[in-house]
């Protein structure tokens, strides 16, 4: 009986993660509710998510800051480079020139390499009891597809993470990194912007104004009795 019990339990979980991983699904986005959820509640919170770890970082920031009930429901963005080329045993091949079989041997390696991907952070959302949702774009611009998807879907909250090495080029230099390119487009007017580095929410703001034009040489110069590093002055730990 004990035995009969253990395999229901593993056939339960082997279930839960099949629907795990079906619930990564791919499907274009048309600029309208799938029919099952609202996309353009202003509750909901949207994530950017991507390979470097500090998607994980915007991720844990959001779910510990901005879940404000059992009925928030968090959106994770994904958007991955449109396919161009096939590669082959001797090279790559345009997707034109490639046979269907090839393409849709590419295309069925790169969807299991996505759903991988995500599935780490459904699996951080799950644990949190939090409803999750994906988005996956196609696109060679992730900042021009997010700024899209917050006129598209009427975003009123997002998040990304942003890596320690861009967050100190934000504070002297003009640089392109997706939450800059973003903070600078008109859609940033549209809707709260949150940047996350290392755990921490910082201000994009006051680092973009810093290596702004308008700003003389003798503005942007830091007094003596301020930090030298210019990443200390934009961090700060959020109030809970």
């Amino acid at each position: 009986m004990q035995r009969r019990s253990n395999e229901i339990e593993e056939a339960e979980e082997e279930e839960d993660g099949r629907r795990g991983l079906e619930s990564v699904r791919e499907r274009e986005l048309e600029g309208r509710s799938s029919g099952t959820v609202s996309m353009n509640g202003d509750d909901n919170v949207y994530v950017g998510v991507g390979k470097g770890d500090s998607s994980m970082d915007a991720l844990r920031w959001a779910i510990d800051n901005l879940i404000t009930s059992s009925s928030t429901l968090l959106f994770l963005i994904h958007v991955f480079p449109e396919t161009r080329f096939i590669p082959y045993p001797l090279g790559r091949l345009t997707r034109e020139k490639a046979s269907q079989e090839q393409v849709e041997s590419f295309m069925s390696q790169e969807r299991e390499k996505r759903r991988t991907l995500l599935l780490k952070f459904l699996h951080a959302c799950s644990a949190s009891k939090v409803k999750v949702e994906t988005i996956l774009v196609e696109s060679d611009s992730v900042a021009k597809a997010i700024q899209d998807l917050i006129t598209i879907l009427n975003i009123k909250k997002l998040v990304l993470g942003i890596d320690k090495s861009n967050a100190r080029k934000a504070a002297v230099i003009k640089g392109n990194s997706v939450p800059e390119l973003i903070m600078r487009s008109s859609a940033a007017e549209m809707c709260v912007v949150k940047v996350i580095c290392q755990g921490r929410e910082i201000s994009m703001e006051e680092a973009m104004m810093l290596n702004s034009p308008s700003k003389s040489p003798i503005a942007q110069r830091p007094r003596k009795d301020q930090p030298v590093d210019p990443f200390a002055c934009i961090c700060f730990i959020s109030k809970p």
